[in-house]
Order: structure tokens, then sequence, then C-alpha cells
């Protein structure tokens, strides 16, 4: 099909093109103009002290306020929220979950936690809800992990002084490094001594103060591993030490953000008005008339292919009534031509004939006749 044909078709076809969209949108806006009518409150959430600062902070750096809006936005339409709200307000979980939405103010972390709803008295009261739960609960939850992580860093140096402890008691010595060292200072001093009463000629003390200084090696030996093991566990016990007092860091910032997410000082109320009944329309109804256009679509394209079926069917009957004429003629063209080659045959012979007479030749004899 040209562009021409597709223009005739839309044409024939307009009142198709035209009617179902309206019909499709006339319906809609005769049921959103039957419906109760609606209010709307909103709820604005400003808390600049939570987006940016250091890079501790739960949304700093560049993408802070973005990331802020867009786990906002996620949040406070969650089933957790939801149920939170309906339970707090009294509304039913569905309605609210329908009127709920949350925006950004332009390309701020400031967001309208805006609600729709027929029952004026509690559009307020779920758009403050819904804002305050969520903000609790976006820094609640960083609370909560620093929290897990205080208590995980705790039990690990629990533990490791519960190692401590028993070593303690299983050896019987509460500093066995300093015990090693005082040893291999004694240890020294008595090889002083065996060195100098050698030097001196008396071999009776040297004798003595060296079998001193094999116990006290012995002594040294036997300490070694002890003093290893303990080293072991102290040093286990001051990582978990730093570590517990890194992650009691990280919950003291955790619980500064949370206060300052108070929704007291975050949430403002604005009051609650009349929902725009222009704003519904658009809302509805332009998507009702798009889908309406499209059903019409369907219906021109559709009464078309059934339009072209019956001529096509008619077309070709006579082109099979005509089959066997057809078929005729080009079965007698072979015999025709046939004939018309023996006739031009005949009279070139014909032809040579005249010649050979008027030449002074003689003709050839004539067939004998048959009696």
């Amino acid at each position: 099909m040209e562009i021409s044909e597709y223009l005739r078709v839309i044409w024939r076809r307009l009142w198709i093109l035209v009617l179902v969209p309206l019909l499709a949108g006339g319906a809609v806006a005769g049921l959103v103009l039957k419906a109760p009518e609606k209010y709307r409150a909103t709820a604005t959430v400003a808390a600049p002290a939570l987006i940016g600062g250091p890079s501790s902070n739960q949304y700093s750096g560049a993408n802070g306020p973005r990331a802020f809006v867009a786990n906002f936005a996620a949040a406070v339409t969650s089933t957790r929220i939801l149920s939170q709200v309906a339970k707090e307000t009294g509304a039913p979980e569905s309605r609210v979950a329908d009127g709920l939405a949350a925006s950004p103010i332009g390309d701020s972390s400031l967001i309208e936690v805006t609600y729709q709803t027929t029952a004026a008295a509690e559009a307020g009261n779920v758009a403050r809800a819904a804002a305050a739960d969520t903000i609790r609960f976006l820094f609640q939850t960083q609370v909560t992990l620093a929290e897990h992580t205080v208590g995980e860093a705790s039990k690990a140096l629990a533990e490791a002084e519960s190692k401590l402890n028993a070593f303690y008691r299983s050896t019987g010595m509460v500093l066995p490094d300093k015990a090693y060292e005082i040893k291999t200072q004694q240890l020294a001093n008595l090889q002083q001594q065996q060195a100098q009463s050698q030097a001196e000629g008396q071999l009776t003390a040297a004798a003595a103060l060296a079998a001193t200084v094999r116990a006290k090696q012995a002594e040294l030996q036997a300490l070694v591993p002890k003093v290893a093991a303990y080293q072991s566990l102290l040093d286990r016990k001051q990582q978990a030490s730093g570590q517990l007092d890194l992650m009691q860091q990280g919950l003291d910032q955790a619980r500064a953000q949370y206060s300052a997410a108070d929704p007291a000082a975050a949430v403002t109320l604005g009051e609650t008005n009349r929902a725009p009944l222009l704003a519904e329309l658009a809302r509805k109804v332009l998507p009702a008339v798009g889908a309406g256009l499209f059903l019409a679509v369907g219906v021109v394209l559709l009464l078309e292919l059934l339009g072209r079926r019956p001529q096509a069917t008619a077309e070709a009957e006579p082109a099979l009534a005509d089959a066997p004429t057809t078929l005729a003629r080009s079965t007698a063209l072979p015999r025709r031509g046939l004939r018309v080659r023996a006739e031009l045959e005949s009279r070139r012979l014909a032809e040579q004939g005249d010649g050979t007479a008027s030449g002074g030749q003689l003709s050839p004899d004539p067939p004998p006749r048959s009696s």
C-alpha cells in the first residue's frame, strides 16, 4: 500500500479514530467527576544537617543528596512503612499505598511527601506519619547496624580477655614477658661473674656459677613458649580493644545523625487542601484517550482486512472460470502453427515450379494419378 492508500483508509474510517478515544476519555472523565471529593496534604522533609559532612556520615559526598532522595522515595512506599503508618493513623493500608507519594523539590535534598484521600481528617495525619517514620527508618537502621558491630567487637574482646585469664590460671604467671626479661638479666650477670672468677683463678666458684648458669638457661628455655603464647593473647586483646573503640565511634556518629533526624525538627506539615480536579483528570483521562486511540487503530485494521477478503475471492473466481478457455487456446496454438507452416511450404514449391516453366526447362513429371 502506498501513502495515498493509507490516507484514504484513514479518511474513510476517521469517525472510528475520533469516536473511540472520545468515548474512552469521556467515560473515565465521568467516573472521575462522579467520584467523591479528594483532599491532599503535604509534609516537607528538610534535614540539611544529615546530608554531606565528613565521609563517615551516611549521605556524604557529591552523590549524598541524590542517594538520600532515592532511598527516601523508595522507603516511604515500602511495606514496612505502609504497615506502620496504617497502624499509627488507623487508615487502611491499601488506601495509604494508593494515595502516598514522595518527590524531591528541584535538585535539592528537600522532599515533599503527599497524601491524597477522600477523608479530609486523615490526610494530614498520614502525610506527617509517613514522613516521620521514613526518616526515622533511614537513620535508625544505621544505629541498629552500628550497635550490632559494637556488640560483635565486645564479644571478641571478652573472648580475648577470657583466654588471657585462662593463661594466667594455667601458668600462674601474670607477666611472663617481664619475668623473661628479669631472668635474662640475671643470666647475663651470672655469666659475667663466672667469667670474672675464671679470670681470677677461682675455679671452685666458677664451677658453682656454671651450674647456676645452666639452671637459669633451662628456666629461660621453658619460659620461651609461655612468653610467645602470652604475647599472642595480648596482641589479640589489643586488636579487639582497638576494634571496639572504632565501632563505638561509629555508633556515636550514627546516634548523632539519628538525633539530627528528629521528625519534630525535620518534618513540616502543610495545610490540607482539596485535590485539584484538573490534575486528576489529566492523570487519568489522557491515558484513557491513548488506550482508546490504540483500540481504534486495531478496529480499523480489522475492518480493512475483513473488507479486502471478499474482493480477493471475487477476483479469483473469473480467473478460475476462464481457465478451460485459456487452456484450449494454448493447446490450439501449436496446431495452427503447423497448418500455417504447411501452407507456406506449398506456396514455395509452387513458385519454384512456375519459375522452372518460364525458363524453358522441363518440369518434373507429375505424379501418376491413381485410377
